[in-house]
């Protein structure tokens, strides 16, 4: 029998939280990519305490344990996307390099009264990420029966073309409160050229009995095989409110369009203690492969964000 091949991860620590930022109450989806010189950038998604999320871009080190070498900075780039278009938030969630041009696939969201609306943008950078071009939108809510679309993960495939897998709301339950509930699964979309994009018809990933969310997924690719983390979560509940708690999952595919999940293979050989800033959730999960061939995890801890984000080493075992 060959080996099986298990998504086991050990846990190395906080990077950041909102209390090394000022007026910041959450940081979201980190967004990594290396540099040539081997340092990696990352890029938050912060929200602020009136409730507007700004991309931050930050410099870690990781032959120094992710070392903050470089402190976050707010993004010109989305700072004016957020300012230009009336937005309460602009955030990166992937981040792919084409040739030696960088893509960043990012979100953009818009409150309206209860509810809002987000759309997935896509900008470039030819010196890793210091500037981005403009944000182009390739995806809103009209390709999802008018439900919002956001956190995609883009990726350009061996054969040609290119494969985006994203959140894909499907339901509001506006009778919850204080804020109405949403049910999304993560779907996909194709593209010949990264410009016009196709979704698929069927979910990449449904939920689950008892799921209530699928959201960001992130994707490597090797040697045909495609692997997938995301986080999943129940409904609100006001009798049991760890249901809302995110998880992370696992899946695999052989061509990207089809998945298996396999929840059961994905753990940590160090998992947190009931007082670590990640015991009660782990989430919004960014897997980079680095130039020395490790693979490293960027993830969010308890409560959304509101402890920040850290990292984890992927180990392997034999099955």
């Amino acid at each position: 029998m060959g080996q099986v091949v298990s998504s086991l991860w050990r846990r190395k620590g906080r990077i950041l939280g909102p209390a090394d930022l000022e007026n910041m109450r959450l940081v979201q989806t980190p967004t990594a990519w290396q540099l040539p010189d081997g340092t990696v950038r990352i890029a938050a998604s912060c929200r602020t305490a009136e409730n507007v999320s700004v991309m931050q871009v930050m410099e870690c080190d990781p032959s120094q344990d992710m070392k903050i070498v470089r402190p976050p900075q707010p993004d010109p780039t989305a700072l004016h996307a957020i300012e230009a278009g009336g937005l309460s938030g602009f955030g990166a969630c992937d981040a792919t390099w084409d040739c030696e041009t960088l893509v960043l696939a990012a979100s953009s969201i818009v409150v309206q009264g209860r509810f809002y609306d987000t759309s997935i943008e896509l900008m470039t950078s030819s010196d890793g990420g210091a500037t981005f071009s403009a944000p182009r939108t390739v995806l809103t809510s009209a390709a999802n029966g008018g439900y919002p679309v956001t956190l995609p993960c883009v990726r350009r495939l061996d054969g040609g073309g290119w494969r985006m897998w994203f959140t894909a709301f499907t339901e509001w339950l506006p009778e919850v409160h204080p804020h109405p509930d949403a049910r999304y699964c993560i779907r996909s979309a194709q593209s010949p050229d990264g410009e016009a994009w196709t979704v698929d018809p069927e979910p990449s990933i449904p939920r689950t009995p008892g799921e209530a969310g699928l959201a960001r997924p992130t994707i490597l690719q090797a040697d045909g095989t495609f692997e997938m983390w995301f986080s999943a979560r129940g409904p609100y509940s006001a009798d049991d409110p760890i249901l809302r708690r995110y998880r992370l999952c696992y899946a695999r595919s052989d061509d990207g369009a089809f998945w298996q999940r396999h929840d059961d293979r994905h753990g940590f050989v160090n998992p947190p203690e009931d007082d670590d800033w990640d015991a009660q959730m782990q989430c919004y999960p960014s897997v980079l492969r680095l130039a020395d061939g490790q693979q490293v995890m960027f993830y969010c801890g308890n409560g959304y964000g509101q402890s920040g984000f850290g990292w984890a080493t992927r180990e392997w075992n034999g099955a």
